[in-house]
């Protein structure tokens, strides 16, 4: 069997090596069961900022983007969060109580599987996410290597229930990995089954399908314009300087280090600075941490966000950073104040990113972006 399995793999990774850059259609979760509370939990779960209060997570509803990943062979599919504020995949196991999952990982049913047995736990704020490490050939698009990840056993809290996803798939670099496991990225450009050492997104803000992973490259079918590149400052989250930030031409910020997450819905800035953000715009905070505008405001007549990098100006309108969710207007804007060492920092998500294509490039540790289209 192994000798089998040593042909295949290796026959992939030939194919792969010389292919081009490789496309993942990613999907939108809309669910208005799942509120902007959950994402602020998930937030402060993923950077380090414990609130000994819990978060109500049933208010107006929550947008991630998950997409395909296959495990073991034959392939065993699952739907995860590709998230470059992480470093780590990890998907459901087998365990009874784990049954509300309608995709699992089954061990014993994949020929390629390998046997690690360590412990692998994630600290949230409701808890830790408990397992242990597997080895087993992972496939994303057409791109395949032997990869190790969390085989979930515990996960905490009833958040984990009301996800429209199985797991997730950390994009982030090997310093923030848990147990030191090596990302899946890394793992694709060791193995040589992408053709160059970057990634990008392309995400619209439509529920559905039409989004887009590409593996080795970009898609300039996704941007327009030549992209404007920043080196990472810090190689642990895709942490870059942001020279300044204002709101309708003044400042709020300057020399900020900026993280591009592409698992987190919003923006994210330090409390004091999402409530002054959000004050401008004249949204009203509820207990949930959301703001809203009793009416929708009128088209063009809020200030543009600009984020400037590398002496270059990136734009948000109001049309980019207010959500209508069923006739409700929510802000953009969060309050989340990271601690160091991790922070503070400012997180530009999925809100930024649908309006800037982005890609990470790990062989030159910089993060460029172009105007998205």
């Amino acid at each position: 069997r192994n000798t089998m399995m040593s042909k295949l793999f290796l026959a992939a990774l030939a194919t792969a090596a010389t292919a081009a850059p490789t496309k993942i259609p990613l999907a939108k979760d809309h669910n208005p069961e799942r509120s902007l509370a959950h994402e602020h939990w998930l937030l402060k779960s993923k950077y380090g900022v414990h609130d000994p209060q819990p978060v109500p997570i049933t208010n107006y509803m929550n947008a991630q983007y998950y997409g395909p990943i296959q495990l073991g062979t034959p392939a065993q599919d699952f739907k995860v969060i590709f998230d470059t504020g992480s470093s780590n995949l990890w998907v459901p196991g087998t365990k009874p109580w784990l049954l509300n999952h309608p995709r699992r990982y089954h061990s014993d049913k994949s020929s390629t599987y390998t046997k690690d047995g360590r412990a692998f736990k994630i600290q949230y704020g409701s808890g830790a996410l408990q397992g242990v490490v597997d080895e087993d050939v992972m496939t994303l698009g057409g791109a395949t290597a032997r990869v190790q990840f969390g085989e979930s056993t515990k996960e905490p809290g009833i958040q984990w229930q009301v996800a429209q996803f199985d797991g997730i798939c950390g994009l982030g670099w090997p310093t923030i990995a848990v147990d030191g496991l090596e990302p899946p990225f890394f793992k694709l450009m060791d193995q040589k089954a992408v053709s160059k050492g970057s990634f990008a997104f392309y995400l619209t803000g439509t529920p559905g399908e039409g989004s887009e992973l590409v593996l080795g490259g970009t898609d300039p079918a996704h941007h327009s314009g030549d992209f404007h590149y920043v080196p990472v400052t810090r190689k642990g989250y895709w942490q870059v300087l942001g020279d300044k930030v204002t709101v309708g031409g003044e400042s709020v910020g300057t020399n900020i280090q900026a993280v591009i997450d592409s698992g987190t819905s919003l923006n994210a800035f330090p409390k004091s600075v999402a409530a002054a953000i959000n004050a401008k715009l004249g949204c009203t905070p509820n207990f949930a941490g959301e703001c809203m505008w009793k009416t929708c405001p009128a088209a063009g007549s809020l200030p543009d966000l600009v984020l400037t990098m590398g002496g270059k100006d990136f734009a948000l309108s109001q049309e980019d950073y207010i959500l209508n969710i069923q006739g409700v207007c929510l802000s953009g804007f969060m309050g989340l104040d990271v601690p160091p060492p991790l922070g503070p920092v400012w997180i530009f998500g999925d809100v930024f990113m649908r309006r800037w294509y982005t890609e990470f490039d790990v062989t030159n540790a910089r993060v460029g972006f172009a105007a998205a289209k």
